[in-house]
């Protein structure tokens, strides 16, 4: 069970939020609410359904490494969908077949491989993550390598065309989201510890997924108490089992009593009893 985050570098935390809340409130809210008010909500649904469609393979590459077959399948299955009968992913298809977007990136692969413990860290701009995530995050950052440099040239342009659009729509996509964040902050006496909390539950919600469908980490099911157990064995006749010159066969311990099958072609003993061979 992921444990309660631990913030022992609060005091830096709280001047590095000090500065973020003073950039969010010049900066952020206001381009928030700009894009709020200027574009049509379907709009912003059409660029919030692409920019998750194009982080599905990075998603689709953690959960294999977590070994979860069910939400790579899942996360496969989506991005298929979505970017065909989904127009490149305006639309998310496949949220309406019972396909759900699947959690996945590297702070939450490290956390499944074994490392648990990691402090809680406020980074510039960024905002509140910890120190795990933010390794992940720079890792999964320093992955994406240069289409062009593996894959032939005439699909170098779409795909760095792709990668753009992906590093714009991104941060554009996240204004709808900023409102929430004013709003909390509205309501919040601490702003930092809420933020911190609200933050950590979300987080450890991903990570107990990850943790529960892993095959690295999920505890096998219990055997079922309803299940039947055998009381038949099968066991060759002394017949067979001497044309085989088989001797060396155990006697049936039976505590109690028990069904015997005997395998064999049956014969007719001297007295004219039919018995198997």
């Amino acid at each position: 069970m992921p444990k309660v985050l631990a913030d022992p570098n609060e005091k830096f935390n709280r001047s590095v939020f000090e500065s973020n809340q003073e950039f969010n409130h010049s900066v952020l809210y206001p381009a928030a609410k700009a894009y709020t008010d200027n574009v049509p909500e379907g709009v912003r649904d059409r660029l919030d359904a692409f920019t998750t469609n194009l982080n599905e393979p990075m998603v689709f590459a953690n959960n294999i490494m977590q070994l979860r077959p069910a939400a790579a399948a899942t996360t496969l299955g989506r991005f298929a969908l979505n970017s065909t009968l989904g127009l490149g992913g305006l639309f998310d298809v496949a949220a309406t077949q019972g396909m759900n977007k699947q959690s996945g990136d590297f702070g939450q692969t490290m956390y499944v491989w074994g490392y648990r413990e990691s402090s809680y860290l406020v980074l510039p701009i960024v905002g509140p993550t910890n120190v795990r995530d933010a390794i992940g995050t720079g890792i999964e950052f320093g992955a994406q390598i240069p289409a062009a440099a593996l894959i032939p040239t005439k699909l170098a342009s779409v795909a760095s065309q792709v990668d753009l659009a992906g590093s714009v729509a991104g941060p554009i996509t996240n204004l709808s989201k900023v409102e929430d964040m004013q709003t909390l902050e509205d309501s919040s006496i601490d702003f930092y510890s809420m933020l911190r909390s609200v933050t950590d539950q979300k987080r450890q919600a991903e990570l107990q997924e990850a943790l529960d469908t892993s095959a690295l980490t999920s505890t096998p099911p219990p055997p079922d108490p309803n299940a039947i157990e055998p009381v038949m064995e099968l066991v060759s006749s002394p017949t067979m089992l001497q044309n085989r010159n088989i001797t060396n066969v155990p006697k049936l311990r039976s505590a109690r009593p028990r069904t015997v099958v005997i395998v064999g072609p049956p014969t007719t003993a001297e007295d004219g009893t039919a018995t198997a061979q």
